[in-house]
């Protein structure tokens, strides 16, 4: 029988494997499957992997600080109108970072000063987490405020405040219930926000795995990437390391979500 980390392994496996193919789709099916062993094989060279460890570092840094400033975002949030919810989580990350960059410029420019655009720089790292955290913070919000509104309602809540409890404790005890529900929204976002950054850092050719993965999107359009070069190795270690972010972020916020859960487990009184 497989147990399921065995399992998780796979389906990550059968990802990263579909992922490739895909992008070699220019190759007839049976030179493409040939092809991807070959480029699994030169991903283990240690040259590949020099290159591409610090793009790993990067991108798992841009990941990290994005997860983290979502969940101080949506404390934030919840107190906003429904209304502005929907429409902070229906902003692409791309959009937020050109204002943000837009704005920053336009602040910095006329004044003599210098807009730093190097990928450590601090300002750079807080404007890529921003952009990737204020959209699955809204979205999460929303997701938290509906459960809130379910617990203010239940009839716990109207047996307690008919028992004398105070209202903010009442409150606390509701936000207590209904903040899984916005960690587990958090953790479902995990792999959207990878591939925004994905797009974010391909499209300003910043120096993360997601430049490498989108540069082999755009290079994959007019033919297949040669057979075990240094850039197919690469790209192997990249889709790789992607789907481990996205999978590492994800879990973690379901085990997080899960101990947060102030709901007795099934079964007991």
């Amino acid at each position: 029988m497989i147990t399921p980390p065995v399992g998780r392994l796979g389906l990550l496996a059968l990802a990263h494997a579909a992922l490739w193919l895909g992008l070699n789709r220019s190759l007839p099916w049976p030179e493409r499957l040939g092809a991807y062993g070959a480029a699994v094989r030169s991903a283990a060279t240690p040259d590949t992997w020099a290159t591409v460890l610090p793009e790993i570092v990067l991108t798992g840094t841009y990941v990290l600080l994005g997860t983290l400033l979502s969940w101080a975002l949506v404390g934030v949030l919840r107190r906003m109108r429904p209304g502005s919810l929907w429409v902070l989580e229906t902003v692409p990350p791309f959009l937020l970072l050109v204002l943000m960059l837009a704005l920053g410029l336009a602040v910095t420019v006329p004044r003599g000063w210098t807009f730093p655009l190097s990928p450590w720089a601090p300002l750079m790292l807080f404007v890529f987490a921003g952009s990737l955290a204020v959209p699955v913070a809204a979205r999460a919000a929303l997701q938290g405020l509906g459960a809130f509104r379910d617990a203010w309602a239940a009839p716990y809540t109207r047996a307690a405040r008919a028992m004398g409890l105070p209202e903010a404790r009442l409150s606390a005890r509701a936000w207590a219930v209904a903040r899984p529900v916005a960690v587990h929204t958090l953790a479902g976002e995990s792999l959207n926000v990878v591939f925004s950054l994905t797009v974010l850092e391909g499209l300003l050719q910043f120096p993360g795995v997601g430049n490498t993965v989108y540069q082999a999107v755009q290079a994959t359009l007019g033919g297949p990437v040669a057979a075990g070069s240094t850039d197919e190795g690469a790209l192997v270690i990249a889709l790789a390391a992607l789907i481990a972010l996205g999978a590492v972020a994800g879990g973690v916020q379901r085990r997080a979500a899960h101990h947060l859960d102030a709901r007795p487990p099934l079964g007991d009184t």
